[in-house]
């Protein structure tokens, strides 16, 4: 086996494209390692044309590749452009399974058995791939899904969000243009929400284009309903899909494999890393999502600093 790399990156969001591109403008030999067929997988996933904020305004951005806010496809086309230009050593297809620590350099087993060594590993995994499911009966019926992709392409259904935060507001109201939608609140409040959504909801429920069920949360699933429970007490609404945007966990079992050590038992605990993003595994690092910072421009900005 070859030499191994200096620095080998783990997921390709934001984090990872951006400390691949550092890397690559360093002349670091690098591999980017990523289990789709596509970069940035959970931007990718966003629904057709929803426009990404660059949020904090007044953070500003320390990155090898382009971000400001605009539309999903424009952000991916001008990451694949760059990339490509800076030479990135892209690989797709690559899901990691295992990574071990080996002496001075770690081993990352992929889904075919093939093993990548490196020196320095950067975990920029997200949380998106962890999402979070429904768990009462019926959750496991075909008419659960837990991502949209294109809200035209549905037209003339009912059809159940689940979900108070952001991704499920958008999808609410992106498909309450040519469908009947029910959004369902565990809370009375959508206190999660960014101020543009929270009064795109707000004013689609107050116009009857939304019908909302709040404090009430899923009891059971049903070929063609969903059976809630609310403050009211049971409520049967037949619906063709259900759309569920419950958030997404930290990949704890795989993360603890790696050797890292999380504070506490409590299932949003994040592991700890210094200032340098190390975690405790030496010259394993955690950037992003992964490690409590979940904005793009955080994220791009933590990939560039850690190969610096």
């Amino acid at each position: 086996m070859g030499e191994p790399f200096k620095i080998a990156i783990i997921g390709s969001g934001p984090g990872g494209l951006s400390a691949a591109a550092r890397a690559a403008r360093s002349g670091l030999s690098h591999v980017l390692l990523e289990r789709t067929d596509h970069v940035s997988d959970t931007i990718y996933k966003y629904q057709k044309g929803k426009f990404v904020m660059a949020t904090p305004d007044i953070l500003p951005l320390r990155a090898e590749i382009p971000f400001s806010a605009g539309k999903r496809e424009t952000i991916l086309a001008a990451w694949n452009k760059e990339i490509a230009a800076l030479g990135v050593n892209l690989r797709t297809n690559a899901e990691v399974t295992a990574i071990k620590k080996d002496g001075e350099r770690f081993l990352i087993k992929l889904a075919g058995g093939e093993v990548v060594e490196a020196l320095n590993v950067i975990l920029a995994i997200g949380l998106q791939g962890n999402l979070n499911k429904m768990r009462c009966e019926g959750a496991e019926l075909p008419l659960v899904q837990y991502q949209l992709d294109d809200p035209d392409a549905f037209e003339a259904e009912t059809i159940v969000v689940i979900g108070a935060g952001d991704a499920a507001i958008e999808n609410a109201v992106a498909l309450a243009r040519r469908n009947t939608v029910v959004i369902v609140n565990r809370r009375d409040e959508f206190a999660r929400a960014k101020q543009g959504n929270l009064t795109a909801i707000t004013g689609a429920i107050e116009k009857d284009e939304i019908h909302c069920y709040y404090n009430s949360a899923p009891l059971k699933i049903e070929p063609d309903a969903l059976i809630l429970e609310t403050a009211e007490g049971q409520a049967r609404v037949a619906c063709d899909r259900i759309i569920a945007r419950l958030g997404a966990s930290a990949p704890r079992k795989f993360v603890e494999s790696c050797g890292v050590v999380f504070p506490s038992e409590d299932p949003s605990a994040l592991p700890e890393v210094s200032n340098k993003y190390e975690s405790n595994v030496p010259g394993l690092y955690i950037i992003g999502a992964l490690g409590g910072y979940p904005l793009i421009k955080q994220a791009m900005n933590q990939g560039y600093e850690v190969v610096e």
